[in-house]
């Protein structure tokens, strides 16, 4: 038989008003069976009387997304004080890029200059359109009356001839491979002619200036030019002829600038 005591509680659990009771025959078996049950079922309630009073604690989940959120926050100020970083990085890459550009402004003006008086100077090889004179010496008359050796080429020949080039717009000079610069001269070394105080030529001579062929042909070709060189030409036999050309080339001035007594200004 149940206790009456566990029929009570029974009874209050199922909130009936009439109480439980049990007919027929009750063997010890079942009222172990009953008890047992009876225990069970109230341990159940309790613990699901006990869990309804508590508050739920966040699941996993909640927790889960709680993280992420602070970590894209966290993201987010990182990528925002990196992008300030990078913006102050490019500000500074472009100061130096415009300082940069403002002193290669400023060098490339230098350089500039420095070409053309390189070029000046006859410090630069050169090529481009030109005039090619040749110069070779005429027939010996053998004859003891005449001893000007007008039938050979002489130094003023040459000194002529690069004079009226220049004054023709020649921009660049060379004679038999010597370049002609500002401060060149022409003297004689016993048979052959001397010039840049360093070199000896000999003819036939080779002539070449750059510059605009027409001009250059026509300065040469002047019969008011260089009246007494043709005039030996008739005469003796003596080699004088220019050819226009679309590319000539001169060296690089490679003889020394004897400068003993100017000094620079300051």
């Amino acid at each position: 038989m149940i206790p009456p005591a566990v029929l009570r509680r029974l009874n209050s659990l199922t909130g009936r008003s009439a109480p439980i009771t049990l007919h027929g025959t009750v063997t010890p078996r079942m009222t172990v069976l009953a008890s047992v049950s009876l225990a069970t079922f109230l341990v159940a309630g309790m613990a699901a009387t006990q869990f309804r009073s508590q508050p739920l604690p966040p699941s996993n989940r909640l927790a889960r997304d709680e993280a992420l959120r602070k970590s894209v926050n966290q993201l987010e100020d990182q990528n925002r004080a990196l992008k300030t970083r990078v913006q102050t990085l490019q500000a500074d890459v472009k100061a130096g890029e415009d300082e940069s550009a403002r002193r290669s402004g400023a060098a490339q003006e230098v350089k500039a200059q420095l070409d053309e008086q390189k070029t000046f100077a006859g410090l630069t090889a050169l090529h481009g359109p030109g005039l090619t004179v040749l110069l070779h010496d005429g027939t010996d008359p053998n004859s003891s009356v005449d001893k000007s050796l007008g039938w050979t080429i002489h130094y003023q020949d040459l000194q002529d001839i690069v004079n009226v080039l220049w004054a023709s717009g020649a921009e660049a000079i060379a004679v038999n491979g010597q370049r002609i610069v500002p401060s060149t001269a022409f003297h004689y070394a016993g048979v052959n002619i001397l010039v840049n105080n360093a070199s000896r030529l000999s003819g036939p001579y080779t002539v070449i200036a750059l510059g605009d062929p027409p001009a250059l042909a026509g300065g040469v070709g002047n019969p008011d030019q260089l009246a007494e060189l043709k005039s030996r030409n008739r005469i003796y036999g003596l080699g004088f002829s220019w050819l226009r050309s679309t590319r000539l080339s001169v060296p690089v001035y490679d003889a020394t600038f004897l400068v003993k007594y100017a000094q620079p200004v300051g």
